[in-house]
């Protein structure tokens, strides 16, 4: 059984012990508090970590309704399960008035033990369904957001992250860091050692680029065997900084198998800054990443190249 705490909240010690003697043959809850009225209540219930409330209306000082609008105003009780308890013969005005300020029930007294059990199965079994439901959508939320392979945030989440930034930049004057990768002759790794073998490569280097991020920088994979990273209030230096930091990680990595049959990997890196001339929004910064990292195959591999708009014409006149 789940480990679960009730709080019981009654300013009579014989009605407390009725509902404890009943929760306890109920076998619901493992944990039990009480509270003889509703300021104690609030005590115990930020002191502790609380499942479920039985708590009566009418009590000295803070009453039921204040305690539970007060709880259900906090973040740790908004979920929290409530069942109000009341011997008053205004049944239907009390009524209304605790469902409306978050009550999840309400049990006229003198209350029979069996109805009060199966109300709170009920509302336990509303609480698990709710929690599953909670984490399925986490997990696909997750999902929708990462890359199956190697765990990275993938593209969709990426261009949703920096053109985020982008519109940030612009309104409060700060630099970002765009930074495309490419995994070098990554073709002739999969035609020599095999695709297995590929995107084993491909899971360390995300490995390896994920425990080099620092705080304002984030990596994601692009497509294939590229990775790009957004570093936000980065400046030109900051930037280079991060690619040499990961280009020389993985370059001073063994990706080998076996002894017998060693594999070292390199990476290339195009490096492009916000606000620049002609780069008025993210397209344009992956575009000219992408423009940078074109140069840095070109002049070798294995390097980081910042992009300007001298690349584009000494790519022009490379092409004529």
């Amino acid at each position: 059984m789940k480990e679960r705490t009730i709080l019981i909240v009654d300013d009579s010690p014989a009605v407390r012990q009725l509902i404890k003697t009943t929760v306890m043959n109920s076998g619901l809850f493992s944990n039990i508090l009480e509270a003889e009225n509703g300021m104690e209540a609030l005590k115990v219930f930020f002191k502790s970590k609380v499942d479920f409330i039985v708590t009566d209306v009418m009590m000295p000082g803070v009453d039921g309704y204040k305690f539970i609008s007060a709880i259900k105003d906090s973040e740790a009780g908004k979920d929290i399960p409530v069942i109000m308890l009341s011997a008053s013969r205004k049944e239907v005005v009390d009524k209304i008035k605790g469902l409306k300020i978050g009550a999840s029930d309400y049990v006229i007294k003198p209350f029979d033990g069996h109805e009060l059990v199966a109300r709170m199965h009920v509302f336990i079994k509303l609480t698990e369904l709710q929690e599953d439901l909670k984490e399925k959508n986490a997990l696909l939320e997750k999902l929708s957001v990462t890359d199956e392979l190697t765990g990275l945030y993938n593209r969709r989440y990426f261009y949703d992250h920096i053109s985020m930034h982008v519109a940030l930049a612009k309104r409060h004057d700060y630099h970002i860091g765009c930074l495309m990768m490419d995994i070098d002759h990554f073709k002739n790794v999969n035609d020599t050692f095999g695709h297995n073998v590929g995107d084993k490569v491909l899971k360390k280097v995300s490995k390896i680029m994920a425990d080099k991020v620092r705080e304002g920088e984030i990596v994601a994979r692009f497509g294939g065997e590229e990775f790009i990273v957004c570093l936000c209030r980065a400046d030109t230096e900051g930037a280079i900084s991060a690619a040499e930091r990961m280009r020389k990680s993985v370059e001073n990595s063994d990706f080998s198998e076996d002894s017998s049959n060693p594999l070292k990997v390199t990476i290339s890196v195009g490096i492009a800054m916000f606000p620049q001339k002609g780069l008025n929004n993210a397209d344009d910064i992956i575009k000219a990443a992408d423009e940078a990292l074109y140069h840095a195959k070109e002049a070798g591999r294995n390097k980081a190249i910042v992009y300007s708009e001298s690349l584009i014409s000494s790519k022009d006149k490379k092409e004529v």
